[in-house]
């Protein structure tokens, strides 16, 4: 692929949902569950946080590609024995998640640098400096917003509950949960996946690690501009096809996304029933703010085209669309664009699933 990004964006059907909790209410509500809500205007709509559905999208990916799952674990504690620290492994070369999807360990106040020894010499000069402790972070490769309600109204429902006792009065517990369609928007950093920049004030990859990776043949430098400093860039071996296997699994694992708080009790289908897919040579997530829902939940048409219009010189290959049959109301609209004399030849369009893999096989030969 010659693009550097993969922009998109889908819907999920909350219909009779709690995705993402927030808690219990407040005043009177302390004995109800509620969901995680945001101020638009005059309306409150459900959301679930980016970092809720990307742990979704982490688990599901581990599933279906086989890769080595890179756990959360603690790794440092406070004075009373809790955890001050969280990371994975740490390690985007053999565990595709940490490379896609980032991470950061930052470093205490006594921490040293490689080379240090345990204690300093007696007789070393009290003046003696330090090299600088740089942390250890990768911005994820994979950008993505929160999932927000399309529909602006008349979505929050309670639903009031019992637990009846074999002696005693039962015992009332309230749920709140919603209908709308769900919509999320996202951008790949193509050209970061298996590339780890060690310039500047932090690095993305340990360098003890790296000395490791290049002894066992997985990473090789790759050439700086000013190496004056010490500076160094690694990427895979054998990138290109790397970066199209994780770029796909990554992708694959979306078309049938799967998570959710509370499944037990409302069972929610959360794989996208609409999905947007481009190659793009830029890195702005283009497919923003295109639906809305009231009685009807329809795609913007008209600014889908013009969003085609303004970045079909971007875009390389196909714009892949895919919808379940009867998802959207205007559905016709969508087919017309196959016959739009200048958008065409950039269309593609199918199931949700099928947009996916069209996309894998022909931009990334997967």
């Amino acid at each position: 692929m010659k693009s550097t990004h993969i922009a998109g964006t889908f819907l999920i059907d909350a219909d009779g949902s709690f995705l993402n909790g927030a808690g219990l209410g407040e005043g009177e509500d302390r004995n109800v569950t509620i969901v995680k809500t945001m101020r638009e205007g005059k309306f409150r709509i459900p959301y679930v946080s980016a970092q809720s559905w990307k742990r979704w999208l982490r688990n599901t990916a581990v599933e279906e590609n086989g890769w080595n799952p890179s756990v959360l674990r603690a790794i440092d504690f406070n004075d009373k024995g809790n955890t001050n620290k969280i990371a994975g492994e740490l390690n985007p070369v053999e565990f595709p998640e940490d490379d896609l999807f980032g991470y950061m360990e930052t470093k205490g106040k006594d921490s040293k640098n490689d080379g240090d020894s345990e204690e300093e010499s007696e007789e070393a000069p009290k003046s003696k400096s330090k090299e600088k402790v740089k942390p250890l972070v990768r911005a994820s490769p994979f950008v993505a917003s929160i999932l927000k309600g399309v529909r602006k109204s008349g979505n929050l429902t309670k639903d009031e509950g019992f637990v009846h006792l074999k002696e005693g009065t039962p015992q009332p517990y309230t749920t709140q949960f919603y209908s709308t369609a769900m919509q999320g928007v996202f951008c790949l950093d193509y050209n970061r996946i298996g590339v780890f920049d060690n310039r500047g004030d932090r690095i993305e990859l340990d360098g003890n690690k790296a000395e490791n990776f290049m002894k066992k043949g997985l990473i090789e430098e790759a050439v700086v501009e000013d190496d004056k400093k010490g500076w160094k860039v690694y990427k895979l071996k054998d990138l290109e096809n790397k970066k199209n296997q994780r770029a796909a699994g990554l992708l694959k694992s979306l078309a049938v996304l799967r998570g959710g708080a509370k499944q037990a009790a409302f069972g929610t289908d959360v794989t996208p029933k609409f999905i947007i897919l481009a190659a793009i040579d830029c890195g702005i997530p283009i497919f923003n703010r295109l639906f809305t829902q009231e009685e009807d939940l329809v795609i913007n048409v008209e600014s889908l085209k013009q969003v085609l219009s303004d970045y079909k010189d971007r875009i390389e290959g196909h714009v892949y669309i895919g919808y379940r049959k009867g998802f959207i109301s205007n559905e016709a609209e969508i087919d017309e664009l196959k016959t739009d004399e200048n958008l065409k030849k950039l269309i593609s369009i199918s199931s949700p699933i099928e947009a996916v893999a069209a996309f894998n096989k022909e931009l990334l030969n997967q």
